[in-house]
């Protein structure tokens, strides 16, 4: 299976729900453990995508940004797009929180859950940074019939989880962050060269 979730350059509508739909359809019916996992994976490769679009190509094939490689981490990712203001920091901020929810999942040996406390506590801080991003798609399902029983103008994170499970919410709000990543990609310039090789003296 490919990670990848931004794909050849169509328009920035159809990539952003490109990249929504491959998160979403990917995560329907799996563990919470699974869920976490991949979709920390997907954004992983989405962002990898950015930073290998605005750097130079590599043509010495040394897999600068693969696990392993020098700047492969997740983490040293994040924080590399935020040096190179490749991206609003509340984004990777939530790429941030996704990253260590990812590293309790997978390094933890104890079952893990989005009912754990301490899942409980890195998903809610990830739902308060993007409170205005989840409202906006709740308004959205509340009038496309998806959500009964709630007013537009009532529509609250609280809510939103008392008509679908924080795995489902949890989900959907990445499908989002990949498209916001989607929609980086697609309007990025790659970094210019800051000097002229034939003026260059040794």
């Amino acid at each position: 299976m490919t990670t990848s979730a931004i794909g050849p350059s169509k328009t920035p509508n159809q990539e952003m729900a490109n990249a929504m739909k491959v998160v979403v359809e990917g995560l329907a019916g799996e563990s919470d453990r699974g869920t976490v996992v991949l979709a920390a994976a997907w954004l992983d490769d989405s962002l990898t995508s950015i930073l290998s679009a605005y750097m130079k190509p590599d043509t010495k094939k040394d897999d600068l940004l693969s696990p392993g490689g020098a700047i492969g981490d997740f983490g040293t990712k994040i924080r590399l797009a935020d040096r190179l203001r490749l991206a609003h920091p509340s984004l990777l901020k939530s790429l941030d929180i996704i990253r260590r929810l990812r590293n309790d999942f997978a390094h933890i040996a104890s079952d893990l859950s989005f009912e754990t406390e301490s899942v409980k506590a890195r998903v809610n801080n990830l739902f308060t940074e993007n409170e205005d991003l989840i409202n906006t798609m709740g308004r959205s399902m509340v009038s496309g019939g998806l959500i009964a029983g709630v007013e537009n103008e009532d529509v609250t994170i609280h809510k939103m989880l008392s008509h679908v499970s924080t795995k489902r919410l949890f989900g959907y709000l990445c499908g989002l962050l990949n498209s916001a990543l989607a929609l980086v990609k697609f309007y990025l310039k790659p970094a210019e060269q800051q000097f002229d090789r034939e003026r260059l003296t040794v």
